[in-house]
C-alpha cells in the first residue's frame, strides 16, 4: 500500500517532470521536441506549435491533456478544433487510446469526447464553430488548460472567448497545428513576445534525425544512402514521403513549406488561392445541392491525367482520374460518369484533345458544354480571357467559404501553386500551363477540372468551322 507521503512525493514529481509521467504512467515514449512541448505547457501561460504533416501533433496534445488533468486536482481541460472529425476522430481518439493503455488504471468516466473524474475535475472536447463562442463561457477554474488543435483554422471570435477563460495564474493554452497562414491569432502568436514557440519540420522528427538526413540530402537524392536500418517511427513522416513531395511540389511551393518544413508559407501577392483558404474549404462540411455537373479536364501530354470532378452545389469531389487515353475512352468515361452521378451537364475543356471529346458527346446526344478557356471573357475589361474569368470566380468561392472540397493532396498542391498577374492592358491573367512547367510544376489537371465544374458559362457556343477529313482540294 502506498503511503500518503509517498503518493504526495510521486504527485510532486509528476507535476515537475511531465515526460517522466508520460513514460512511466502512460507508457508513452516521447521524442525530444514532444518532451520540450509538454515542459513548455508546464512553465508557460501560452505555447504555440507549428508542425509539419505527420509529426504526431494530436498524439502530443493528448499526452499534454492527460498529464495536466491527472496532475492538477481539481482541473479542467478543454480541447477544441475546427471540425468534429478533428475533435472526436483524431485528438480524442488519441486521448482514449492513451487512457486505455496506461500502465496503471487512471480512473474516471471516459466517454467519446469527455473524461470526468469529479464534479469540477474533468476534460471535454468540442468543435469551435465561428458562430458559437459562447461554448467557452462559464469555465473559471484555477487550473484550466485549453488545447486548440489545427489552430490555424479557428476563428478570432473563438480565440477572444478562450482569452476570457484563461484568467488565472495557473491557466494554460496550447495551440498546435499545421501552419497555413501567418495571419490570424495562430500565425501572429509567432511574432508575439512572451509566448513559447516551436516549429517542427519533417527533418526534426526521429525518422530523419536518427540517420542525420537533411534538406540537402532530399534535394540531392542522397537520403536513401543514409538509412542503415528500419525506420524508428514508421507511423511518423518518412524520408520517402518527403522526397516524393519535393519532386511533386517543389521546395518553394506553399504546400511544401507548410506540410514538410512546418513554416508559414511565403505566399506572394500573385498567389491566386492562398493555402489557408484551401484548408478552410477542406473542413467546410457543406451540404450538397444544385446544380449537379461534371467538370472534365482532358489530358494532353504523357505525364498528365484526365480528371472528372463532380460538383453538387457548393460541394465538389474528384469522381475519377485516368492516365492519358484516347478521346473515345475519355468520352466513354464521361458518359458513364454522367449516368452514375445524375449530372445534368458535362463541362469539357474543349481546347486541344478535349474538342474531340466534346464533339463525340454531342453526337451521342449527351448534355455537354464546350468550355473554351481562350475565348474572350464576358467581362473583357477585367479579365484577359474566359480562363481568367472562371478561375477568378473559383477564387471568390474560396474567399467567401462557399466551397467544400476533399483533402486530396494533389488537388491542394495544384490549387496553391496557381499564380496570376495584371497584364499590360490592366486585365487579370492566370499563369499558363507552359509557364507552370517552366517552374518545374506539372499540369494542374485536378485543379482545372474543379474550376470547370464551377465555371459559369452561358452555353452560347461560338460559330466556327471544324476541319474534317474530306480529302484534299
Amino acid at each position: 500500500m502506498v503511503s500518503k507521503g509517498m503518493a504526495n512525493a510521486m504527485l510532486a514529481r509528476s507535476q515537475q517532470e511531465p515526460a517522466w509521467w508520460t513514460t512511466n504512467i502512460l507508457g508513452n515514449n516521447l521524442w525530444q521536441t514532444q518532451e520540450d512541448i509538454i515542459r513548455s505547457v508546464r512553465d508557460n501561460h501560452e505555447t504555440v506549435v507549428a508542425s509539419c504533416h505527420g509529426a504526431g501533433k494530436s498524439y502530443t496534445a493528448a499526452n499534454v491533456a492527460l498529464w495536466y488533468l491527472f496532475n492538477h486536482k481539481p482541473s479542467v481541460v478543454i480541447t477544441t478544433a475546427p471540425t468534429d472529425r478533428q475533435v472526436r476522430g483524431i485528438l480524442w481518439k488519441e486521448i482514449r487510446l492513451a487512457h486505455g493503455r496506461a500502465r496503471i488504471p487512471l480512473g474516471g468516466k471516459l466517454l467519446t469526447q469527455e473524461l470526468k473524474l469529479d464534479t469540477n475535475w474533468w476534460a471535454w472536447g468540442f468543435t469551435a464553430p465561428e458562430y458559437d463562442p459562447d461554448r467557452f463561457q462559464g469555465f473559471h477554474e484555477v487550473n484550466i488548460l485549453v488545447i486548440v488543435d489545427e489552430a490555424a483554422g479557428v476563428s478570432e471570435q473563438i480565440y477572444e472567448a478562450i482569452d476570457g477563460v484563461l484568467t488565472s495564474e495557473h491557466s494554460r493554452l496550447l495551440m498546435i497545428g499545421n501552419p497555413t497562414s501567418a495571419a490570424g491569432r495562430f500565425g501572429q502568436s509567432f511574432k508575439t513576445p512572451g509566448i513559447s514557440k516551436f516549429t517542427i519540420s519533417a527533418f526534426d522528427t526521429p525518422n530523419f534525425t536518427t540517420f542525420g538526413i537533411t534538406e540537402e540530402d532530399v534535394e540531392n537524392g542522397t537520403w536513401e544512402e543514409k538509412i542503415t536500418s528500419d525506420l524508428p517511427a514508421p507511423y511518423l513522416v518518412t524520408p520517402q514521403w518527403v522526397a516524393k513531395r519535393f519532386i511533386r511540389w517543389g521546395k518553394d511551393s506553399p504546400l511544401y513549406q507548410s506540410r514538410v518544413m512546418g513554416r508559414f508559407p511565403t505566399q506572394g501577392t500573385d498567389t491566386l488561392i492562398p493555402l489557408d483558404w484551401i484548408d478552410r474549404a477542406i473542413k467546410a462540411d457543406l451540404k450538397p445541392g444544385e446544380p449537379v455537373e461534371l467538370g472534365v479536364d482532358v489530358a494532353r501530354y504523357g505525364q498528365d491525367e484526365s480528371v472528372w470532378v463532380l460538383r453538387k452545389g457548393s460541394v465538389a469531389r474528384i469522381h475519377e482520374t485516368k492516365a492519358m487515353g484516347d478521346t473515345m475512352e475519355t468520352t466513354g468515361i464521361s458518359v458513364r460518369g454522367r449516368k452514375e452521378t445524375g449530372a445534368s451537364n458535362i463541362k469539357v475543356d474543349a481546347d486541344g484533345l478535349g474538342a474531340g471529346v466534346y464533339d463525340r458527346l454531342k453526337e451521342l446526344g449527351e448534355p455537354a458544354t464546350e468550355m473554351r478557356s481562350g475565348m474572350s471573357a464576358s467581362d473583357s475589361e477585367r479579365f484577359a480571357n474566359k480562363r481568367a474569368e472562371w478561375w477568378w470566380g473559383l477564387r471568390e468561392r474560396f474567399e467567401s467559404g462557399d466551397i467544400d472540397i476533399e483533402n486530396d493532396e494533389e488537388l491542394v498542391a495544384q490549387l496553391s501553386n496557381i499564380k496570376y498577374k495584371i497584364n499590360s492592358r490592366g486585365q487579370i491573367q492566370i499563369e499558363s500551363k507552359d509557364e507552370m512547367r517552366k517552374r518545374g510544376l506539372p499540369s494542374p489537371d485536378r485543379a482545372d477540372a474543379l474550376m470547370l465544374a464551377f465555371a459559369k458559362e452561358d452555353r452560347v457556343e461560338p460559330i466556327r468551322l471544324r476541319a474534317r477529313s474530306v480529302g484534299r482540294r
